[in-house]
């Protein structure tokens, strides 16, 4: 056991119950109990990135079947009056 370890030892050995429960919390939400849960949530990550790639790309190709002046702000204002303007 290194030194810095028993020093944690030492630490914990006066600590009272409650907070060596306490300090048993903090570390298992430091310390994750699978290690192969970051290669997991890489994964995660890496499909959501890929994702957002194909969206943004799809987004660019679509701009092409659009009007130059085009204004997505004015044509959701537009699409709600007519929908929503006798809500009463």
């Amino acid at each position: 056991m290194s030194v810095l370890q028993e020093q944690a030892v030492q630490m914990i050995r006066g600590m009272s119950d409650e907070n060596v429960s306490f300090l048993i919390e903090v570390i298992q939400r430091l310390v994750p109990e699978k290690p192969y849960q970051n290669t997991i949530d890489q994964l995660d990550i890496d499909k959501k990135m890929q994702a957002f790639r194909r969206l943004n790309a799809a987004r660019e190709e679509i701009k092409q079947y659009l009007p130059e002046n085009f204004d997505p702000d004015k044509e959701l204002e537009e699409a709600r009056a007519v929908k929503y303007d006798n809500i009463s």
